[in-house]
């Protein structure tokens, strides 16, 4: 609530208690850096070593701004807002970065064989003060990622000028986020004190390979994929987000996760053109989150993974000529998990959108010009969008689940020179 003595946007004291505050969230951030490549032919090798560094300062606030008890608004909320009369958090982030990597192609065959394989190294540290102008009660300190190894390896063949195949295998790390709201900083100090020497940063293997067609009017590709996903990091919700209670960030396990993408595109008629895709996804939890005794808190072996559609269908009809462009697309999605067990569900959707516009030809004063209307949405579906707006929960309506867009009618004017 807003206190008698807090002052409005324009200075001016508010003389009467409100119930309710205006609260932002406030970011500022710098960086700099430096990247560096140096590299080598000789003979069918191409040798490469590069370096990159980055400094990345953030600064992030949670401020209250002071609210009249009227049906007018006294502020308007698309300004930066001023006269905070409490800050509950100032703090200052810093995320170091510094990642070298080697690497070598090899071209053979008259290049019909590429190989490629090398590695990188990432080193990232991540700090956290809070300014002092706050008693806040989340963390402080230090805390670091690191692998200075992370193999890559592709390889690339040409069957005939139409058609190639190509597979590659990639690890990787995700570094830890330096910030208020999410990672390991949004919490307690003893929290985080508890858990910085433990926390492991994610990673993942991945390996994937397909065949890529182009002949004429006609190209598609496939593609299949399986997907290693470990020390998986989730924060466990102490309340109800709005409420403004740190989460504890730990590591639950591995997800897998294996599927395949094929698309193609024909051009019919040269103004005529189609387009398909279709994926498909199987993401499933690999271990049952448990706490620090080994007892099971949420039994996830097994599970979908939330969010994750397993079918996805896209296609597009494109018509082009003498300036003259009309499309219309649809796109499919299958049902999504709102909870980590499964037990609440988001429909199917499919959305279709179109689009007409012309493209003025020739000299003049309306060369380059162009006109488009689009509509988005075209059948006004009602479907859910987000979902997990406020984090994913075990079982339960967590009611974090965001409304779609209605149909919505664009018309953009363009000029190109």
């Amino acid at each position: 609530p807003t206190p008698v003595g807090a002052l409005n946007a324009d200075g001016s004291v508010i003389t009467a208690r409100s119930p309710v505050g205006f609260r932002t969230t406030e970011y500022r951030m710098k960086r700099f850096g430096m990247v560096s490549t140096l590299a080598y032919d000789v003979g069918v090798n191409r040798l490469e070593i590069g370096g990159w560094f980055e400094n990345n300062k953030f600064i992030q606030a949670r401020r209250f701004y002071g609210m009249t008890d009227s049906a007018a608004p006294n502020r308007d909320v698309l300004k930066f807002q001023s006269n905070p009369y409490f800050t509950q958090w100032d703090g200052k982030y810093g995320t170091d970065t510094l990642q070298y990597h080697v690497e070598d192609t090899v071209r053979l065959m008259d290049e019909r064989l590429v190989l490629n394989a090398g590695w990188k190294g990432v080193y990232v540290v991540n700090r956290a003060i809070m300014l002092p102008d706050t008693t806040s009660p989340l963390a402080t300190g230090r805390i670091t990622a690191r692998d200075m190894f992370q193999p890559q390896v592709s390889v690339l063949f040409k069957l005939n000028p139409m058609a190639e195949l190509f597979a590659d295998y990639t690890e990787n790390m995700r570094a830890f986020v330096s910030s208020a709201t999410t990672g390991p900083f949004s919490t307690t100090q003893a929290g985080f004190n508890a858990i910085r020497g433990q926390l492991k940063p994610e990673r993942s293997k991945t390996v994937e390979g397909g065949l890529r067609v182009r002949s004429g009017p006609f190209q598609a590709s496939a593609v299949g994929y399986y997907v290693d996903f470990s020390n998986r990091l989730l924060a466990f919700a102490n309340g109800a987000g709005i409420v403004g209670n740190p989460a504890t960030l730990n590591n639950v396990g591995s997800v897998h996760t294996y599927g395949a993408e094929v698309s193609a595109n024909w051009r019919v008629l040269p103004p005529l053109s189609l387009f398909a895709s279709y994926s498909y996804n199987h993401s499933e939890y690999a271990n049952d989150v448990v706490n620090a005794q080994g007892t099971v808190l949420v039994a996830t072996d097994g599970m979908a993974v939330v969010d994750t559609p397993r079918h996805m269908v896209k296609g597009e009809i494109v018509f082009e000529q003498d300036g003259f462009t009309a499309r219309v697309g649809a796109d499919y999605m299958s049902k999504r998990y709102v909870t980590y067990l499964n037990d609440v569900t988001v429909g199917s959707r499919v959305l279709v959108d179109a689009s007409i516009g012309y493209q003025f030809q020739g000299e003049g004063v309306l060369h380059g010009v162009g006109i488009e209307g689009s509509v988005t949405n075209l059948t006004d579906k009602k479907y859910i969008s987000t979902i997990g707006s406020n984090g994913f929960i075990a079982s339960g309506d967590n009611q974090t689940l965001l409304a779609g867009a209605p149909r919505q009618f664009f018309v953009s004017i363009k000029k190109g020179f």
